[in-house]
């Protein structure tokens, strides 16, 4: 059986490739991603290979979460 894994900083410039040799090899895949990042035209392409991997977004919105408040975007 396959671990799942969650990666925090996936859609960067290391974690892109890391995401995706994770999800090849079979493990279901998570990204933990602010909203913002989904609809930034800089990582449609990052964004778009993922879904077509078929890895899972966990989506933060720093209003819902007042911790990630203080995180620069």
């Amino acid at each position: 059986m396959a671990s799942k894994i969650l990666f925090i900083g996936g859609t960067g410039y290391i974690g892109k490739f890391i995401v995706e040799a994770s999800a090849k090899a079979g493990h279901p895949t998570f990204v933990l991603v602010r909203e913002s990042t989904l609809s930034n035209p800089a990582k449609s392409v990052v964004i778009d290979n993922f879904m077509n991997l078929g890895v899972n977004f966990l989506v933060v919105s720093p209003f819902l979460f007042p911790f990630f408040s203080g995180l620069k975007k």
